[in-house]
Parts: structure tokens; sequence; C-alpha cells
């Protein structure tokens, strides 16, 4: 029984993963979710296998700590909304 409620924790939060705050699927999260699985297999396989995992291990985390470099620049190039206020000068 513990192991069902875990599970479906466990589900809950997967779901939140790929979907975007409406709770639509979320095509860019779930690409990057399913590149995160087979590279982490891909790594395991090489480091398993023993072909080179200290290059396989320098392309895996160079390759994630490139794509969390581009979102960050991404959100940064995103406008700010501005309060319906308008600016604190502004108000008189």
């Amino acid at each position: 029984m513990f192991r069902g409620i875990v599970l479906m924790a466990l589900l809950n939060r997967l779901a939140e993963l790929i979907t975007n705050p409406q709770g639509r699927l979320s095509t860019t999260d779930a690409a990057t979710m399913v590149a995160l699985v087979v590279s982490s297999l891909a790594l395991l396989i090489c480091v398993v296998m023993d072909r080179q995992p200290d290059a396989a291990l320098g392309l895996y985390l160079g390759a994630w700590v490139t794509h969390a470099g581009v979102q960050v620049h991404q959100k940064l190039k995103v406008p700010v909304a501005q309060p319906a206020g308008g600016k604190d000068e502004q108000r008189s």
C-alpha cells in the first residue's frame, strides 16, 4: 500500500515537470525530460561497458551546463511586465 502511495506521488510530480502553469503539456519541457533520461542512460551504459566514461561524462556535463545557460539567457531576454500603476516616479 505504501509503495502505491509513493508511486502515485512520484507520477504526480512527474506530471508537474512536463506541464506548463496552465496545466497543459509543455512540449519543450517534455523534450527536455526525454533528453535528460536518454543522455543519462547513455552515460550509464558507457560507464558499465567501460567505453571512455571520462569523455562521456564530460560531454554529458557540458551539454547540460550549456542547456542551463541557454535557458537562463532566454529568461533574461523576456521582458518583465510592468505593474498596472506604472513606475513609481510617474505617480504624483
